[in-house]
């Protein structure tokens, strides 16, 4: 006999299980945004989330990413086309602030005497670029990693010191802001100190401050940020108010690297749907540290107890995702692709856009124009057309800097495998070749170190040239290698296509 249930009973079931929310999936560790994106800044307007992060010395300045669920970007544009009038580098840890219809963009440059002070700009459409409003904050030696928090109506600011006294160490400072946001209002505050007897000793920054439970929780980030020694980790403080006293847990670091990605850092807390995530950087361990620091989101849980946050990240590390996607600039139409980027220490270069051809003009016989973009994998293949004969150096190029860069390139009427290593060039080869206006240039990269450079006069049949060459040249301290075309004498050079495979 079949057992029956009551027509009410079987009713109550189905409403009850189509009540349930499915489970949400525990976001560990996933790099989020492709390519490079150092200290990455957050917020969220009407649904929608805002990031963006560091350009160091490359323009244009600060990239604009958005979402709707934190995990699927899409770039918006750039927060500065052309660099504000104060400053001249060091385009550092932009904070993202919305109040009352207005975004804010506070910012760290060195100014023109070369200290690095905090700037303010704002702009009430976020696609449309932002206005400067200047330095909002000189302080010491080094101003720089502002974060801006509203408690009830109040605004408040916090920033890393260098300089205050001879013998105090690194401070995180506080103030109140302006109503309008664009000015300091009262005195600063001492926030927290970092301890040199502990896991701190290289100092501390990059903070993010939340609200949970009564309590504010300032997440923040020690040691060292960036380059092959990097150790940077993070920790967290709290304060029932932001003058404090904050006590630190007493279980910092609470997110440190692991076999997939290290020295991770420097973020910000956001929360969606009822749970709370960070956004940070860190290395990849492919490339490393080449490929410069991925913008990655881990979710933050609770220990119920006592109240401190935690990172499973800590535990289970998330392996690298696989958001590379091929690139193909083709030149069309009369305006650069918004993936290109320059760097603003190698003086002034021109670029344009004319029948299908990038053109650069080097104003340096000694200094190589040059644009490039973001590799967003250790294992590329990078191919370009050069079009006729000049006696400027024109050159599928790897670059770091001005005095770092490694290239294949045509001069006359030969092709030269070269490198620029602090300051010296060097011919790895040189080959006399006997062709017609155009020639085409690869580079297999294996590791974001390794590369194999070919050519072809036809795009069809290659010819290695130079063996593999180790680019030891190519990593720096505080952004990645960029990998794009390059001028290097008096003239001009032409490009056809350019195009990254991963």
């Amino acid at each position: 006999m079949k057992k029956r249930f009551p027509i009410f009973t079987l009713f109550a079931l189905i409403l009850a299980f189509s009540c349930v929310k499915p489970e949400k999936a525990e976001i560990i560790q996933e790099q989020v945004i492709p390519g490079e994106l150092p200290d990455p800044t957050l917020i969220e307007v009407d649904g929608t989330f805002y990031a963006s992060g560091s350009s160091n010395a490359w323009g244009p300045y600060y990239p604009i990413y958005e979402s709707k669920d934190l995990k699927n970007w899409t770039f918006v544009d750039y927060v500065f086309q052309e660099k504000p009038d104060w400053t001249i580098n060091s385009f550092w840890a932009p904070e993202l602030f919305y109040k009352d219809g207005t975004f804010y963009c506070y910012y760290t440059a060195r100014h023109k005497d070369g200290v690095s002070m905090i700037g303010v700009a704002s702009t009430k459409d976020i696609k449309q670029g932002f206005q400067d409003h200047g330095v909002i904050i000189k302080w010491g030696e080094e101003a720089i990693d502002a974060f801006v928090n509203q408690q009830g109506d109040d605004l408040y600011i916090t920033w890393k010191a260098y300089g205050l006294t001879k013998d105090k160490p690194i401070t995180l400072l506080g103030s109140k802001l302006s109503r309008d946001g664009l000015s300091l209002a009262g005195e600063s505050f001492e926030v927290l100190v970092a301890d040199a007897d502990t896991w701190e000793r290289g100092g501390i920054e990059g903070q993010t401050i939340m609200e949970r439970d009564g309590y504010l929780y300032m997440f923040y980030s020690g040691n060292a940020c960036c380059g092959a020694n990097c150790d940077y980790q993070v920790g967290v403080a709290r304060a029932k108010t932001m003058e404090g006293p904050w006590e630190k847990y007493a279980g910092n670091p609470i997110l440190v690297g692991n076999e997939n990605w290290k020295c991770p850092g420097h973020g910000t807390a956001v929360q969606n749907d009822g749970d709370w995530y960070y956004l940070y950087h860190a290395y990849p361990s492919a490339g490393f540290p080449n490929l410069g620091r991925s913008a990655l989101l881990s979710q933050i849980a609770w220990d119920e107890k006592t109240g401190w946050p935690k990172f499973t990240a800590n535990f289970q590390a998330g392996s690298p995702a696989n958001l590379a996607s091929n690139f193909m600039d083709q030149f069309d139409g009369n305006v650069l692709k918004a993936n290109w980027r320059f760097d603003v220490e190698a003086g002034d270069m021109i670029a344009r856009v004319a029948d299908g051809n990038l053109i650069l003009t080097a104003d340096s016989s000694a200094i190589p124009a040059f644009l490039g973009i973001n590799p967003e994998k250790a294992n590329a293949e990078f191919q370009t057309q050069v079009h006729g004969k000049s006696e400027a150096l024109r050159s599928l190029t790897f670059y770091v800097t001005k005095d770092n860069s490694l290239g294949l390139g045509v001069q006359g009427d030969s092709l030269l495998l070269w490198k620029l290593k602090q300051g010296e060039f060097q011919v790895l080869e040189k080959k006399p070749l006997d062709f017609s206006e155009n020639l085409f240039l690869k580079a297999q990269m294996t590791d974001g170190k390794q590369f194999q450079f070919s050519f072809s006069s036809d795009g069809q049949t290659w010819d290695a040239i130079g063996g593999e060459i180790v680019g030891d040249n190519l990593a720096w301290w505080s952004w990645g290698m960029k990998a794009g075309l390059s001028v290097k004498g008096d003239g001009e050079g032409s490009f056809g296509e350019f195009e990254v495979r991963y």
